[in-house]
Formats: C-alpha cells, sequence, structure tokens
C-alpha cells in the first residue's frame, strides 16, 4: 500500500455499474467529486438479467435528470408490447396476457414517473452518458481497486491500472459495489446471511426466426411458459433480434453452463427448431442474501455487494439504486461538513430495513410458478383443453397476480428504525406496509406522498438538494432557514399555491413536512419545534432522534 497521505478525492467508488455510477451521479449534482473504478472497458456493457427500472428508481433517475434518456436508450423495438404473457410454447396457446405490466402509458397520481422496461445495455448507456456530462466524475475503466486500508482520517486504496501497473488512490470515503462476485467483501471479513432459493440459468442469444414464428398472442416484454414440462422458465425481448431466456430452478440433469443442453430447453420453450445464436450465459444461484451491517467505518457496501434479492419481482439493480439514494447525500453531508456521525451508521439502519421487506416480497414471488400451476392438459387444442387453460388463467389471476401488483415493494418500505428522524407519535396507529399494494404516508421515515400539482409539475420537482419545508399553511420559517444557512445545511421553502393545499394537507395531515431530497419525510407537524436546533441536530445526523 501506498504511504501517500494526499486525498485524491473525497469518495472513491470500486464499481462503476448502475449502482455505482448512480452514487457518482448523485454525488456530483451536489457538487462531491469522486473517483469511479471500473474493471471492463469502456463502453462493454453486462448482459445482466436486470430489465427493469422500476418507479422508485425512475423517480430518482427524474431528479438525476435522466429518465427521459433512459427511455430513449431502450434497445427493444416498440411494437414489442410492454405485457406479461403467460403461454403453452411461443408457437402455442395463449393462457393470459397483462397489458402494460411493467409500463403506463399514462402518469400515475402517486409517483412523479413510471416505471421503464429496458434491458441493462440500454441502462447503462444512460448511466454513462449522465456521467460524462458531470466534470466532477473521474470514471476509469479497465482500473480494478485490488485491497484497501482505512485509518481516521480516510481509505487508501490500490488500484491496478489498464496497463497492469498498480497505483495508490486516496479517498475519505470507499464504496465497494463491485457485484455480487466481488472480493473486496473479504478484505472486511463480510459474509452474505440468508438463503440460496434455487440454482438457475440465464442466457441472452441471438435469434432472427424467433419473432416469426411466435403466435401465441402478442410479442411482449416476458412471457411464462406454463406447458406439460412444468418449468419455471421465460423469454424476454432484449433488442431487434437478441433474447434472453431464464429457468429458475433449471431442470434437473441440465447444466446451465453447457449451452447445447440450454439450446434444447429454448427450442422446446419455442415449440419449433429456430436459429440461436449464444452470446454470453450460465448458471446462476437465486440468492436472498443481506450482509449484517452495509457501513464499516469509512468504508460502505452498496448493491449486490451488500445484499442479493430473488429477480422474482425486478428488485435486484433497483433495490442498488436505492442504496446510491440513501449515501448519496449522506456522503455530500459528511463532505461539506454539515454532516453528524450517526450519518453513516444510519444507512445500514435505513437500507437493511428496506431492503429486507423488498426480499421478504421477493421470495414470496419465488415460491409459486408453473410446477404448482401448471394441470394437466393444458396443451391440448380443443375445447378441453381451452378449458383447463382458462382454469389455470384464473389460478395465475388469483395466486400469481401479486407478484405483478408490487407497488408496495417501490414505494412502500419505510425508515421506521431510522435515527435521523422524528417520530410524531404516530407510530402504533399506522398499518404495516404490504408488498403488493401501496397506501401514501407522510408519517416520519415514508416516502413523502407524491402529487401532481395544478401547474402540470411534480411536488418532487419543486424538492431541493438539501432539506424542503413544505409549508401548507403559513409555517413561519425564518428561522428554521436561518440557523440552516448557519450551519451550511442546504434548505429550502416550498409553499404550494393556495389550490393545490387542500389536496396536500390531505395526504400529509399536518400544516408543514421536512422532506429529504431523497424524497422521505424526516419531521411534520402544525407548527415549528421550538428547539430548532435539536430539529437540525437529529436530522442531519447529530443527535438521537426522539420528539420534540
Amino acid at each position: 500500500m501506498s504511504t501517500n497521505r494526499s486525498v485524491d478525492t473525497p469518495v472513491v467508488i470500486a464499481g462503476g455499474g448502475p449502482v455505482g455510477s448512480a452514487l457518482a451521479i448523485d454525488l456530483a449534482l451536489r457538487g462531491v467529486p469522486s473517483i469511479v473504478l471500473e474493471r471492463r472497458e469502456r463502453g462493454k456493457p453486462f448482459l445482466l438479467r436486470t430489465n427493469m427500472t422500476n418507479v422508485r428508481s425512475m423517480e430518482h433517475f427524474r431528479r438525476w435528470g435522466m429518465a427521459d434518456a433512459l427511455r430513449k436508450n431502450d434497445p427493444v423495438p416498440e411494437d414489442i408490447q410492454r405485457d406479461v404473457s403467460f403461454v403453452t410454447r411461443l408457437n402455442g396457446h395463449l393462457i393470459l396476457n397483462l397489458p402494460r405490466s411493467y409500463e403506463w402509458s399514462e402518469p400515475l397520481p402517486f409517483a412523479s414517473e413510471v416505471a421503464e422496461w429496458a434491458p441493462n445495455e440500454g441502462i447503462e448507456k444512460t448511466m454513462w452518458a449522465r456521467v460524462a456530462e458531470l466534470p466532477l466524475i473521474d470514471y476509469r475503466n479497465e482500473n480494478e481497486v485490488v485491497t484497501f486500508a482505512q485509518d481516521d482520517d480516510g481509505v487508501s486504496v490500490e488500484v491496478k491500472g489498464a496497463d497492469g501497473v498498480a497505483y495508490p488512490v486516496r479517498g475519505s470515503y470507499l464504496v465497494l459495489s463491485d457485484g455480487s462476485r466481488g472480493n473486496l467483501r473479504r478484505v472486511l471479513n463480510v459474509r452474505h446471511e440468508g438463503r440460496t432459493l434455487a440454482m438457475s440459468l440465464s442466457w441472452h442469444f441471438r435469434s432472427r426466426q424467433l419473432r416469426e414464428v411466435w403466435t401465441a398472442g402478442p410479442a411482449v416484454s416476458m412471457a411464462y411458459f406454463y406447458n406439460e414440462d412444468r418449468g419455471s422458465d421465460l423469454i424476454t425481448p432484449q433488442g431487434p433480434d437478441t433474447w434472453q431466456y431464464f429457468a429458475g430452478p433449471a431442470p434437473q440433469g441440465i447444466d446451465g453452463d453447457d449451452w447445447d443442453q440450454v439450446k434444447g430447453l429454448i427450442v422446446k420453450a419455442v415449440g419449433q427448431e429456430v436459429d440461436l445464436e449464444p452470446l454470453s450465459g450460465g448458471a446462476f444461484a437465486e440468492n436472498s442474501l443481506l450482509a449484517p451491517r452495509f457501513d464499516f467505518g469509512r468504508v460502505m457496501l452498496a448493491g449486490d455487494a451488500a445484499h442479493m434479492v430473488s429477480p422474482q419481482g425486478g428488485f435486484g439493480m433497483n433495490s442498488g439504486i436505492g442504496d446510491a439514494a440513501d449515501l448519496g447525500w449522506k456522503l455530500a453531508a459528511l463532505v461539506q461538513g454539515w454532516g453528524g456521525p450517526a450519518l453513516i451508521p444510519s444507512y445500514s439502519i435505513d437500507r437493511r430495513e428496506a431492503v429486507r421487506f423488498i426480499q421478504l416480497g421477493s421470495e414470496a414471488n419465488h415460491a409459486l410458478g408453473a410446477i404448482e400451476l401448471v394441470q394437466d392438459g393444458i396443451e391440448a387444442d380443443g375445447p378441453e383443453g381451452d378449458a383447463v387453460r382458462e382454469a389455470v388463467k384464473q389460478d395465475i389471476l388469483e395466486r400469481k397476480l401479486v407478484q405483478f401488483k408490487r407497488m408496495g415493494g417501490q414505494l412502500g418500505y419505510r425508515y421506521s428504525a431510522s435515527p435521523l428522524i422524528v417520530r410524531d407519535g404516530t407510530e402504533g396507529d399506522l398499518p404495516e406496509p404490504t408488498f403488493a399494494d401501496y397506501t401514501p404516508c407522510a408519517a416520519p421515515g415514508y416516502r413523502a406522498p407524491h402529487l401532481w400539482l395544478a401547474d402540470g409539475s411534480s411536488l418532487y420537482d419543486h424538492l431541493g438538494l438539501g432539506f424542503t419545508l413544505l409549508d401548507l399553511g403559513g409555517v413561519d420559517a425564518t428561522e428554521l432557514a436561518k440557523r440552516a444557512e448557519e450551519r451550511g445545511i442546504p434548505l429550502a421553502v416550498f409553499a404550494p399555491d393556495e389550490g393545490d393545499r387542500e389536496s396536500l394537507f390531505a395526504l400529509y395531515e399536518r400544516r408543514a413536512a421536512l422532506v429529504r431530497s431523497d424524497h422521505h419525510v424526516v419531521w411534520r407537524g402544525d407548527e415549528l419545534p421550538a428547539e430548532i436546533e435539536h430539529l437540525l441536530d437529529i436530522v442531519t445526523g447529530h443527535a438521537s432522534w426522539g420528539h420534540l
């Protein structure tokens, strides 16, 4: 390790995939430089299982200035409907089609964005373009963190450059976002805890004929195969003639790393021979794992380095985007000098609660599939087969549909144990969040209820980069703004037009709420507390939480 004691950058990020890039973008927009060290070549995306940027992540993409860009960068043709279908084979029978399951044509009243179904290629293209626009991000391809050591003042990082020569980097903080297979957790002696749900397989491949033989309903974003094989497989389009095949769990006796065996599965799912060219793929474990904590002094874990989520529900990358959104403002507060010592520990507390909530919902999704729902005769032609398929369709609607009703998992998680919120005494009266359905709640720790304002803007568009006091009834914020300015805390006041106040008051149930830039409520009340300094101490991590 180098003995160089200079701080090269406030934040070093090991891993420049979607999570590491999102964190760097968040920091740069707050005026905080970072160095991102990514071992891949420039412009070479991972062909991952990631396909959906969900509603919550798109709300973050919106404030990072790249939600519309992702829609433009989606490589999947527009005539592929953003639906989910259940079919016997691609050239067989349609059992059920769920229109617009992954995207909505119209805005949602309770969210500032809608989900975007786009493969990882489009996601990373969008991220990298945004990174290139922000000069505070030093993004280094073909550079890999080898090891690191921290002390009271920062973290010394050893990096292997593109030329194979090691060099030192010094940062105030280090974030490990090097994925589930990264080796850097070993330096911290961190072991994930949880369980393996299944041994599965995933392959990307090229086929120009597959679309031509897809006759079981419309070509859609995701087609599940429910047939006499009783597998748990599906196909998703990745581009004009590229596709992804997934089977989880993989059929017994199948080697997920053997393309010839997987090719046979794809032909059976399609229902006939088609041209198939492998691009990348193999066997993998579907895991539901969680690190015991995400913060270790000046080193933090994010994304798959911190947790693994079952792919049944599409929360893998999206959970990591949530990490970046929570961690970005906290690191910026520490770098800029207005954040307190509770900020970094609160990252573990907040995100572990949210991720565990998402894991439990995703595990429930994983537990019910074709093996449990397929009935004999499902592929038969004529009235007999129609009757079986109708029965399976009703079973899907009654028992499986919750997998596609996951708005609570996207928007309803809360930071109820956070040390950075001021509890208002309503905790015991609040309903438990549910994974399937979302109910807005403005209690401290929850995502701030959203509203489209009369002028057509989103409420979230009026939230600043620090804290925003939402004034719904003439609250005098003079002293709060003065104290925040004296302490260097970024704080804005937003008083909506009179026509919007009644609707917002119905959601927030108080005349004022203090909201963080990541959209979480930290305090609400009918008037500001007398102890304004203590309020600011709590929400910036300088004091323990409590009632004011």
